[in-house]
């Protein structure tokens, strides 16, 4: 049992054993004579005792004991017992206080305060339990009701006031019953509001990761066929050329599982520890390299700081990438760092596959904002119709995630253009 679970507990018997004991002394101590119901929903009928508990009017000089009935003890105890497992047991809770308090009626005992059990437990049941599951004990109001009018003709239903009687007890327990199924109501919208929040989460979370798979893959293996077209090409002019071409491809395909690794190690959380010391390394060694474990650590995602290295690894030569940078390099917030980082690997990527000529990326540290613009020379013609794939897509969710724009398309005097507004933000 939690802890949460035993102070729920601890809590309800105590409310429990302090209604038993009110309902217990308030039968005990009964004043000599009656005088008439004060018109309570679920008295007897028969008349209450006129001096009430030994506390009432002044003290016991007008009050008397009287003695129980065996069965009397037996119905408080029940019905002191349903209010303490309410919780757990609201439905059986219910039926239980139902029935003592029709027993006590039966016995011409006051129930006392052990009238508010069916009202707590109505509400209990209407605030945990769908309508459906509880709503046909409701009828045990009209075996309850009768019960404090067994000694009357008829149970007293032709007298002209029975009408009234059986609506204000029935009353008595919608009103919590309502009160219940409207606290049942806003849980349960809380509860699909944070089920949606959830879901949304994850399918962002999925999203994120499939632009990261998609940027990575892409790219390295748009950086593979080139550098493979190279290798073919001098493999049998000049052989002693082809060497570094193969470097540079062990080396991107290294990279790019390193980075598919850390990427993909959200799905091994939180058992990510066990699973990702000895898989990575024995998958290094498969690879053909000779690569370190990377261990469980999340290796930290790249920006613009490695835009030297992205772009030696397109082009060691530096003849056909160039990287130009304007303003004050300043700390940047992490995501958006990143996003820029994408957005550049993306479009050197399409540049790579579809352009063939040089490219050019302009990075520009703003007071507001980062601009970064890669421009390519290949053959796009402005009048040519293209098509948004899902590169230059998930370059524009990349800018919108963080705030920003971006602009895609044919140059005026050739070749592609991609430029992408990021905010600064708080750093």
């Amino acid at each position: 049992m939690s802890h949460r679970t035993a102070r729920v507990l601890a809590a309800d018997v105590a409310i429990a054993l302090a209604v038993g004991v009110l309902s217990l002394v308030n039968a005990h101590w009964q004043g000599a004579g009656s005088r008439p119901s004060n018109g309570s929903p679920w008295g007897t009928g028969r008349g209450e005792p006129a001096g009430g508990p030994p506390w009432a009017d002044g003290g016991p000089s007008g009050a008397e004991f009287a003695a129980l009935p065996p069965a009397a003890y037996l119905c408080l105890a029940v019905a002191a017992a349903s209010l303490a497992a309410r919780r757990f047991y609201p439905r059986w809770g219910f039926v239980g206080a139902m029935a003592a308090i029709a027993a006590l009626d039966v016995l011409g005992v006051d129930s006392g305060a052990l009238r508010l059990g069916p009202m707590v437990l109505a509400y209990t049941m209407a605030a945990r339990l769908p309508l459906r599951q509880w709503a046909p004990l409701a009828a045990l109001a009209v075996p309850v009701f009768l019960a404090g009018r067994t000694d009357r003709p008829y149970f007293g239903l032709l007298d002209p006031g029975a009408a009234g009687a059986f609506v204000a007890a029935l009353t008595v327990l919608l009103v919590p019953v309502a009160l219940g199924v409207i606290v049942r109501l806003r849980r349960e919208n809380a509860r699909r509001e944070r089920d949606d929040e959830l879901r949304r989460s994850v399918y962002e979370e999925r999203l994120r990761i499939a632009r990261e798979v998609h940027d990575v893959v892409g790219h390295s293996l748009s950086v593979i066929n080139m550098r493979a077209g190279v290798a073919l090409h001098v493999l049998g002019k000049r052989p002693e050329q082809a060497e570094p071409a193969l470097q540079a491809i062990r080396q991107t395909s290294k990279d790019a599982l390193e980075e598919l690794r850390g990427t993909l190690a959200v799905f091994r959380e939180p058992d990510g520890a066990a699973a990702g010391g000895a898989a990575p390394g024995a998958a290094a060694e498969e690879d053909g390299g000779a690569a370190e474990p990377t261990g469980s650590a999340r290796e930290p995602v790249p920006g613009l700081d490695r835009i030297d290295e992205l772009a030696a690894g397109i082009d060691p030569t530096g003849d056909r990438v160039r990287v130009r940078t304007q303003g004050e390099c300043t700390a940047l917030p992490a995501a958006v760092d990143h996003a820029a980082y994408r957005i550049v690997q993306e479009a050197l990527t399409n540049a790579v596959r579809h352009g063939g000529g040089a490219a050019t990326v302009d990075i520009g540290y703003h007071p507001e904002e980062l601009a970064v613009e890669i421009t390519d020379s290949g053959p796009a013609r402005p009048g040519r119709d293209y098509a948004e794939g899902s590169g230059i897509a998930g370059m524009r969710e990349r800018a919108r995630a963080v705030g920003g724009r971006l602009e895609a398309g044919p140059r005026a005097e050739g070749g592609f253009r991609v430029r992408a507004d990021l905010p600064m933000g708080e750093r």
